[in-house]
């Protein structure tokens, strides 16, 4: 998902708009896009662990377990699609 929003980003974004006849400014925000987008997910799996963690404390393993499925299915999903 995030390699098609960047490919959408970087397909759709004209680097030119703020060009001033010979004066070049261009603009590399399809990269800054992607990595605050990295940074998003990179949260979500954080956030995912610190919960998994709790409900292991509160001694809900199912959904403890739930939860570490997801994160290794979503893992594996983005990893193959990265390589």
């Amino acid at each position: 998902m995030v390699g098609s929003v960047f490919l959408i980003w970087y397909l759709t974004f004209d680097r030119h708009s703020h060009c001033h006849g010979d004066d070049h400014k261009h603009f590399d925000t399809g990269l800054g896009f992607f990595i605050m987008e990295f940074m998003a997910v990179l949260f979500f799996y954080f956030g995912l662990v610190i919960e998994m963690i709790y409900l292991f404390v509160k001694e809900k393993q199912n959904l403890g377990f739930a939860n570490l499925g997801f994160l290794i299915i979503s893992l594996c999903i983005a990893l193959a699609l990265y390589i």
